[in-house]
């Protein structure tokens, strides 16, 4: 099961990072220990100081924690990160138009859609860390930046969140990055590739995240510890 966080709720502190799976040997006389690497790591991220001020708050808050049930439904969350992505100058992240794509005036809602459009250029197999984008739109890609790829699992798109790692080579249209953690699926030629909202499918660190201490009965600042979700993961 999966539930989706609420944009409602945001922290005002943020950390994500990539724990590394290492094992480490016992330590020499000289103070020196062996390093092997397991594997590239997971995601991990803090999200401290969530502005709770409303009983909208309050409710919505309560009822995400608790269908999460300690870690055992996956949550989606953003990674906060909207200063980073690789903005078009002049350009509204979200493009809304009178418009449809092909060109017809639309008889009702505006159509939206984003300014940053980059999909993958060719097909790369799970675990890769190297991938060729073609970039149709977008600003500078730069090491840092965070993308999501979705993948279709039992008719549910659930998002992997990458990190690019080195500076990417960019010829013309396309850039080939570097990134971690490596693919956790494979990726078709043409897939969408987001960095307008990077989001990743987590679960609570432990059963006893999320707890809800309201002062004066309507304030209170919580705090979330989050780890990758392995579900559909092989």
């Amino acid at each position: 099961m999966v539930s989706y966080w609420s944009s409602a709720l945001v922290p005002q502190s943020v950390m994500f990072r990539l724990k590394p799976m290492n094992a480490r040997g016992p330590m020499t006389f000289s103070g020196k220990s062996q390093v092997v690497g397991t594997d590239a790591g997971f995601w991990v991220a803090t999200l401290s100081n969530f502005i709770v001020r409303t009983p909208d708050h309050i409710r919505e808050w309560r009822a995400l924690v608790a269908d999460l049930q300690g870690g055992l439904n996956d949550l989606v969350i953003g990674a906060f990160d909207c200063k980073q992505i690789p903005r078009v100058d002049g350009l509204p992240v979200v493009i809304r138009s009178p418009f449809a794509e092909n060109g017809a005036l639309v008889d009702g809602p505006w159509t939206s859609r984003n300014s940053i459009r980059v999909s993958a250029n060719g097909a790369a197999s799970m675990r890769s860390t190297t991938l060729v984008l073609e970039v149709g739109q977008a600003g500078p890609l730069k090491k840092g930046m965070y993308f999501t790829i979705r993948t279709l699992i039992a008719g549910v798109l659930v998002p992997r969140m990458y990190m690019i790692t080195r500076e990417p080579e960019v010829v013309g249209s396309k850039a080939t990055v570097r990134f971690l953690p490596p693919l956790r699926h494979a990726v078709d030629a043409g897939a969408d590739v987001d960095f307008t909202n990077p989001e990743v499918a987590m679960n609570l660190s432990s059963d006893d995240e999320g707890e809800l201490d309201i002062r004066m009965r309507r304030f209170s600042s919580p705090s979330l510890n989050l780890q990758e979700s392995w579900n559909g993961l092989s």
